[in-house]
């Protein structure tokens, strides 16, 4: 069973042993409740098999769109995170190095102004998932995620 079933197999178990409470109250032949216990739980599956194909079909839109922008000639596109990571460099080299120096040099207060918590959030997590690829890639993996992550090519 994948994950996702584990998922919601146990939050649908837990909803039928609730229900079951309610069938057994007011149901009073053992035939009837056991016959109501089982629709219900047929009910369930039915609803978590939709929501977990729901799940997998959104998935793997997502990773045709990237493997998508991965295939196209265009190389800029194909190297964008590292171009982030670039940039976001930059930044910090330009907010802690050269506008200190300038400062020191003109004689004013040193004072760099604060990157916003948004900016690290999102660099951060772009630099994290880049540098696990290419560790990854670097090491001799090779999968499809480690591809996407890192923008090479995947030959199965």
């Amino acid at each position: 069973m994948s994950w996702m079933g584990n998922l919601f197999g146990s939050s649908a178990s837990q909803l039928i042993t609730s229900v079951a409470g309610v069938v057994d109250e007011f149901i009073t032949t053992d035939e009837e409740r056991a016959d109501a216990k089982f629709k219900l739980q047929k009910l369930l599956q039915e609803r978590d098999i939709a929501l977990e194909q729901t799940v997998r079909t959104e998935l793997q839109a997502k990773e045709r769109i990237v493997i998508a922008e991965l295939q196209q000639g265009d190389n800029y596109t194909k190297r964008a995170r590292p171009t982030v990571v670039y940039f976001g460099l930059l930044i910090i080299l330009f907010n802690y190095c050269i506008v200190p120096a300038v400062q020191q040099i003109n004689g004013l207060q040193f004072a760099s102004f604060d990157l916003p918590t948004e900016f690290w959030i999102a660099w951060g997590g772009i630099v994290s998932t880049w540098t696990i690829g290419r560790s990854a890639e670097k090491r001799g993996m090779k999968s499809k995620t480690v591809s996407v992550i890192t923008g090479s090519k995947f030959d199965e």
